[in-house]
């Protein structure tokens, strides 16, 4: 109950400070790399601009996520801790992932529907039940994406290292 009043109490004073001169300047300083990012793209032009069929969410966050190793894994850690922290308050955080299992569906579909399809049936099925938040979805994805690259470096590495024989075939 002290989390929700303090939550509430934050977004209350943050509303406050962003309707100030001081505060719209500040936000705008932050947001306009990204607002500039945004509208470049083919998708922020179809979703401001009257240039043909509106994207899907997928396609928006498609744009707007990360594409390399360490950002998509740092996008699917706070995916998995905002999912299990409905866990904070009993009864009201499976609540809470009525509405969190669209959105986490729409952001794993945009990092990791091409490496694995079923990942988006998964997590639905998984946020949307109660008391199911223990599947890390969004580091299962991240797993399945990333861990053949991760294995062949650490091959490499201890190849390098001498610590195992060369298992890449000689040539004479």
């Amino acid at each position: 109950i002290l989390l929700a009043v303090g939550a509430t109490a934050l977004v209350g004073c943050s509303g406050l400070y962003l309707s100030s001169s001081m505060g719209r300047e500040t936000a705008s300083r932050f947001l306009q790399p990204i607002m500039s990012t945004f509208i470049a793209t083919s998708s922020g032009q179809k979703l401001l601009y009257e240039t043909g069929p509106r994207p899907s969410p997928v396609a928006l966050s498609e744009t707007m996520l990360p594409d390399d190793m360490i950002g998509q894994l740092i996008v699917s850690l706070l995916i998995d801790f905002i999912g299990s922290s409905s866990y904070l308050l009993p009864g009201v955080g499976e609540s809470f992932d009525l509405g969190w299992a669209p959105m986490q569906t729409v952001l794993l579909m945009a990092m990791y529907d091409k490496q694995m399809p079923s990942l988006k049936y998964i997590s639905f099925i998984e946020e949307i039940m109660p008391f199911t938040d223990v599947l890390p979805s969004g580091t299962l994805g991240w797993v399945r994406r990333w861990s053949p690259l991760v294995f062949e470096a650490g091959i490499k590495k201890a190849e390098e290292m001498k610590m195992i024989p060369q298992l890449s075939p000689k040539t004479d």
